[in-house]
């Protein structure tokens, strides 16, 4: 599975926020997740996007969702993977 650059750049913005100590380890589960959910060969933004709402766990979920907020990203197509 290739990723697109412009893809990987938008995952380093979207973890940028979460602190340094847990970082690694939260990048590598939410990675895991969009590739889980990557539907063509490359990981595409919204598969990012996908994969950031679905991996991030419990309170951590409600601060994905104000990231991309904050990104300007329209959260209307993902309206299902939201809680």
């Amino acid at each position: 599975m290739n990723w697109n650059e412009d893809a990987k750049a938008f995952l380093e913005e979207l973890v940028e926020p979460i602190p340094v100590f847990v970082r690694p380890m939260a990048k590598k589960g939410i990675e895991k997740k969009i590739t889980e959910l990557a539907e063509g060969d490359e990981i595409t933004k919204e598969d990012v996007i996908r994969g950031y709402i679905l991996g991030s766990t419990g309170k951590m979920q409600q601060k994905a969702i104000e990231t991309l907020k904050s990104k300007d990203i329209d959260l209307t197509p993902y309206e299902d993977l939201l809680p």
